[in-house]
């Protein structure tokens, strides 16, 4: 039962982490794995009633509550076969918490160009693995799968800051910003203490960092 919980937490996070960095220009979006979306609602309220928002999700009990919350279209299915035999193009395609789970994000992203509109961007949530109760377990010899977290039981790739940047690189895109969210301090009782210490732990206080990155290809 805890673990259904946490994972309906999961699905329907408004992600107010990552809405800053919501490029206001954008007129169309796509949220990849939109679960029951909340992330939606967040694009709704950023963008306006003017965009138009449409969201991607695997699960159809996920997607059929996902349909209520700000989107002008949930398409089921996988991303980005659910969009085969469309011509739909968006400024901006999101993929909160959804690189990780995928065997080759690295050919998913190069895919995305053709679904961005020209100058259109990619804005994406990863977890870092150099995060500091992770790096910790492992030196303490442990590296315990959870419901939920950087170590997900779901998750099939891990990143580094590092490698997260020269993913989309090596994608053909150019990474505009990229910020640490959800520090190590706020999340753990037992790591606030090490606060006055935070930039000497540096990037491994982040639980997660937020990019967006501008495709240097779309239009083609």
């Amino acid at each position: 039962m805890e673990a259904m919980l946490q994972q309906d937490v999961y699905t329907f996070n408004r992600r107010d982490d990552v809405a800053p960095d919501i490029p206001l220009g954008s007129r169309s979006a796509l949220d990849v794995g939109c679960g029951r979306g909340g992330f939606g609602s967040t694009l709704r309220r950023v963008l306006g009633p003017e965009a138009r928002i449409v969201g991607i999700e695997p699960v159809p009990q996920q997607a059929d509550k996902a349909r209520g919350s700000g989107f002008d279209e949930v398409l089921d299915g996988y991303y980005p076969e659910a969009l085969q035999g469309r011509d739909d193009r968006f400024d901006l395609i999101c993929f909160n918490d959804v690189l990780e789970h995928i065997v080759e994000p690295w050919r998913t992203l190069r895919a995305t160009h053709e679904h961005l509109n020209p100058g259109g961007h990619v804005l994406a949530a990863i977890p870092n693995v150099r995060y500091l109760p992770v790096v910790t377990g492992l030196i303490a010899g442990e590296w315990e799968y959870q419901d939920i977290g950087v170590l997900d039981r779901t998750h099939v790739r891990f990143f580094t800051k590092k490698s997260m940047l020269k993913m989309f690189a090596d994608a053909g895109f150019e990474v505009e910003s990229v910020r640490g969210a959800n520090p190590v301090f706020h999340q753990s009782r037992r790591h606030k203490p090490l606060r006055p210490l935070r930039h000497v732990v540096g990037s491994m206080q982040w639980q997660h960092y937020v990019i967006l990155a501008r495709s240097l290809r779309s239009g083609s």
